[in-house]
């Protein structure tokens, strides 16, 4: 009912009392707005709530009574749903929960810390409250999770994936590292036919951390699903995004086929990349040398960066209609097979190689150049860059 607690509160107490007189409730005359409200849920349906609220357009036409919610919320997930919820809300900010805690009209939170609000929360809700609050919350907080994850997978997220390991194939466990600017993320993962329910899983973030669904997590899922350790109709933990499989359709598994390393002791390093975006042909030749064969200048900025007293000026240069491959030691070496095309490509240019070749934007530009990954700003970029020239031509 908190949701319509929550409405009826939207409502003033004159309004309150004409309900009241409407519906031949009494005893509200001298009661406070909180006890009108109180009032008027013991003794009126839910459904006589609703339909007046509708009325008075506080509520939306669609929105699903105590039954509906709790047929939606209803899976054949194993835990309860407190320990779910505990795993939902692990994914909000104190901001997020302290909301969530005005919604269903509870006091006392204030000053509260994040555990501490998840704990309030799970102590105060009741079990309809439950399955409101996870009808409301649960499908946002998986997709917003799984996007995340997409981003990092395709290169668009300030953290990128560095490598994923199968540890022991027997059990389905892999470990998952991811590198930020600064900082490193290690996640651990292991779903199989006997745990799938609620796989055994952990991770360094402050989600993950509490059994949290965090983007690593699901990017550990998505690596799982499509090394083909469980199958998606035998998943019941949580809701998925009715458009997930569409989402992951063009995602891949990347590296070194498992063959090629039995006879290694190190385990199988892997990766996972979207095949429809550009970052996965760049991924692909990460700290590698590259040749662009074409490409036409855009824009170009002046930077300036300062470490230890020391400046360094440099030009970033965005490309578009970018055509590069393999840089080659001689042209009989050339394969046009191997050339890949891309919309747009950053290239760092030096302050000296710049002012040697004069460049302008709508220039044609190619170059020699190492693809790396600029973690704090999150995306590839060519570096280390050789034989700058704006008449580009391929070996012939």
């Amino acid at each position: 009912m908190s949701l319509i607690m929550k409405s009826l509160n939207d409502l003033n107490v004159k309004e309150l009392r004409d309900i009241c007189r409407n519906y031949d409730i009494s005893g509200y005359s001298g009661l406070k707005k909180a006890e009108i409200v109180s009032l008027i849920v013991k003794s009126l349906s839910e459904k006589n709530i609703k339909d007046i609220l509708k009325q008075k357009a506080i509520i939306k036409e669609d929105t699903s009574s105590t039954e509906e919610v709790r047929k939606e919320v209803a899976s054949d997930r194993k835990i309860d749903n407190r320990t779910y919820l505990n795993y939902l809300l692990q994914s909000l900010n104190v901001k997020e929960l302290k909301l969530i805690c005005r919604d269903f009209l509870l006091k006392g939170y204030s000053g509260l810390k994040k555990s501490e609000l998840i704990e309030f929360i799970l102590d105060s809700l009741s079990e309809e409250e439950y399955n409101r609050l996870i009808y409301d919350k649960e499908i946002e907080i998986i997709s917003d999770g799984i996007e995340l994850a997409i981003k990092k997978i395709q290169g668009k997220d300030r953290e990128m994936i560095k490598e994923i390991k199968i540890m022991n194939p027997d059990l389905n466990e892999i470990e998952l590292s991811f590198k930020g600017f600064n900082w490193e993320v290690n996640s651990f993962l292991s779903i199989t036919e006997d745990n799938i329910e609620n796989p055994e899983r952990d991770c360094d973030c402050r989600i993950g951390a509490n059994m949290g669904f965090c983007s690593h997590f699901w990017i550990g899922f998505i690596f799982s699903l499509k090394q083909g350790f469980f199958k998606l109709e035998d998943w019941h933990l949580t809701r998925l995004p009715e458009n997930f499989e569409e989402q992951i359709n063009s995602i891949q598994i990347y590296g070194t086929a498992l063959e090629e390393k039995k006879k290694e002791e190190e385990a199988e390093e892997l990766t996972l990349i979207d095949r429809d975006s550009d970052d996965a042909i760049l991924m692909k030749h990460l700290d590698s040398r590259v040749t662009v064969y074409k490409g036409e200048i855009t824009n170009i900025e002046r930077v300036e960066s300062e470490f230890q007293e020391y400046v360094t000026i440099y030009y970033l240069i965005d490309l578009k209609n970018v055509e590069l491959g393999p840089q080659i030691k001689a042209k009989k070496d050339f394969d046009e097979n191997k050339i890949q095309k891309l919309e747009k490509l950053k290239v760092r240019l030096s302050d000296n190689k710049y002012d040697k070749i004069k460049i302008k934007a709508g220039d044609n530009f190619g170059c020699n150049g190492t693809i790396n990954k600029d973690t704090f700003h999150g995306y590839y970029v060519l570096k280390r860059v050789t034989k700058p020239t704006t008449n580009p031509k391929k070996p012939s």
